[in-house]
């Protein structure tokens, strides 16, 4: 009896009432937790996210790839535009030796880089017609060829379109003083312009005691940061120096500026003028016209036959074609034999004679750029505001004409300028007499209405 009134009780347990607390369910928004899908999975992966997994791969990949290629590119570009200059396949590199000091001597500069002892060919004496100072100059050593250009300062404007062209600036300072006055007012003027690249030259330093020398250099330094924080000082004084200062010439960064990147631009070294044969019935004379033929290393973009060009100080011109004549500063330079592999590499110039001159573009007069600097005036047009010469010639002489009024003794022209004239007058009475008739006809119609209104 006592067994089986244990397992009764045992088997009632407990009940819930009917206030038992009823709490809401999680809304998991109808998904899995991940617990819930790493548990189902056991470590499986599915096959959409493997490939989601390695799609993002590959495009991180790509996009490295990528970027690596236009780093590459620009990189390559970069150096093709720096091996191009000074060598066969590019302009020479032109350098203008500019002094920024009444006892800076620049044509002692020259001499120096123009010596054998440099390392360097002179090829050309005068490189730049018209220009004693111009010499171009051939490095076999370095497969380069420079154009030197000593050019004074006494001219603004010539300095200032040499320094348009000119691919580097050889600043010639003073060993104890930098620049002066004049000097400064010349750099004021290229920074406002723009100025390329460039590279700082002293002279004196070997006059000057070992132990005084590097306070020299120290105190040249200190003014020179002013304008130049980052710039290099190259002592000249023997052809070591000279040898060291050619190498930085041709290897240094060109800086780019926007008005010469975007635009041919070359520095005349011949120029001859052909004037046009006479007219028959115009007497026979000389004429001013006549064909200017211009030769020189074109920089920058390429030349177009059917553009403008501009010539300073002369205006805008037309051209009719674009010769490639002979280089006139050659630099053909071969491989040395397998015997010789150790020695320098020889220099051939050839006859600048034996090639002929090559026509390679003529300008077509179809698409060729008109002079014409404003449009023509057409006085059929409606539209025009332009003045015609009789409009002119009327306005020229209704202001001639000179108004006389009598006015009171002892007035000023000032105020006789407030006086009004007696047609004025006129015109303003019978214009507040109209406005006093047109009044009382409003008074008059408005009566004839509050009469209606109240029948």
């Amino acid at each position: 009896m006592v067994k089986m009134a244990a397992n009764e009780e045992k088997q009632q347990g407990h009940r819930p009432g009917v206030y038992k607390q009823k709490n809401k369910g999680h809304k998991h928004g109808r998904h899995r937790t991940k617990g819930e899908l790493e548990r189902e999975n056991k470590g499986r992966v599915p096959v959409t996210t493997l490939t989601k997994k390695q799609r993002k791969e590959l495009k991180k990949m790509d996009r490295r790839h990528k970027a690596n290629q236009l780093r590459r590119t620009k990189k390559d570009q970069v150096l093709t535009e720096k091996r191009r200059l000074g060598s066969r396949d590019g302009p020479p590199h032109l350098v203008a030796v500019v002094s920024l000091h009444a006892n800076a001597d620049a044509a002692a500069v020259t001499k120096l880089l123009r010596g054998e002892d440099a390392g360097g060919v002179v090829h050309q004496e005068e490189c730049i017609s018209g220009v004693r100072d111009s010499f171009g100059l051939i490095l076999p050593r370095f497969k380069q060829r420079f154009t030197f250009l000593n050019q004074s300062t006494a001219d603004m404007h010539s300095l200032l379109d040499v320094a348009k062209v000119a691919d580097s600036l050889l600043f010639v300072l003073d060993s104890a003083e930098g620049w002066d006055n004049y000097g400064d007012h010349c750099l004021s003027c290229l920074f406002a312009q723009g100025l390329p690249s460039h590279a700082l030259v002293c002279q004196g330093f070997s006059d000057i005691t070992v132990k005084k020398r590097v306070d020299f250099r120290k105190a040249l330094s200190k003014i020179t940061e002013v304008r130049f924080p980052d710039t290099r000082l190259f002592p000249l004084d023997s052809d070591q120096d000279a040898t060291l200062l050619l190498r930085h010439l041709g290897s240094q960064r060109q800086r780019k500026l926007g008005f010469r990147s975007r635009r041919s631009h070359l520095l005349a070294q011949h120029v001859t003028f052909t004037t046009n044969s006479p007219v028959e019935g115009t007497g026979g004379g000389l004429t001013d016209l006549g064909t200017l033929c211009v030769s020189g290393y074109v920089r920058g973009r390429a030349l177009h036959a059917d553009r403008l060009v501009h010539i300073s100080g002369h205006g805008d011109f037309q051209l009719s074609q674009i010769d490639a004549p002979p280089d006139p500063l050659p630099l053909n330079l071969t491989r040395p034999t397998k015997a010789g592999k150790g020695r320098d590499v020889e220099m051939q110039v050839g006859d600048e004679n034996e090639a002929p001159v090559r026509v390679l573009m003529k300008a077509d007069p179809s698409n060729r750029e008109s002079l014409r600097g404003e449009a023509e005036v057409d006085p059929m047009d409606g539209e025009q505001t332009w003045p015609t010469e009789q409009e002119l010639l009327e306005a020229e002489e209704a202001s001639k004409i000179k108004r006389v009024m009598k006015v009171p003794k002892g007035t000023s022209d000032y105020q006789a300028t407030w006086i009004v004239d007696e047609d004025e007058e006129e015109n303003g009475e019978t214009d507040e007499e109209s406005s006093d008739d047109d009044d009382l006809m409003d008074e008059a119609m408005d009566g004839e209405d509050e009469e209606n209104n109240s029948q």
